[in-house]
């Protein structure tokens, strides 16, 4: 996977023909934090890895497993985002979920982060 560096070291672009999504995704790391929904007030520390319209995945020290439904909490940029899932993928302390129920409200503001991070940016200036 040919992975690059545009803004700084908490954002990559994908090469997109190594891409098995379909939807819309970016690399990032953000601090952030999850529940079981059956358990919304035990709330965990992780961190987001990778945001997209379809899913995202992070890393936490807790045990998760495949099928768990979790709820997660983060900033992306100046937005705060809830989001449900359903567990996917565990692999070690990375857990891949998958929305249910996500508004169109938060996924116009991860529409939007996408869109932002690979598009309206200037990769050659340095901030």
């Amino acid at each position: 996977m040919s992975e690059k560096s545009l803004f700084n070291h908490s954002i990559q672009v994908r090469d997109a023909a190594h891409q098995k999504r379909k939807k819309a995704r970016t690399s990032i790391t953000v601090e952030g934090e999850y529940a079981l929904q059956s358990r919304p007030a035990d709330m965990v520390p992780c961190t987001v890895t990778d945001v997209g319209t379809g899913g995202l995945s992070f890393v936490t020290r807790a045990t998760l497993y495949q099928g768990d439904e979790v709820m997660v909490r983060f900033k992306l940029g100046a937005h705060p985002v809830k989001l449900n899932g359903s567990v996917i993928r565990v692999s070690g302390k990375n857990v891949g979920i998958q929305y249910q129920g996500v508004s169109e409200q938060q996924l116009e503001i991860i529409q939007k982060f996408i869109h932002t991070t690979f598009f309206e940016k200037d990769p050659k200036k340095k901030k």
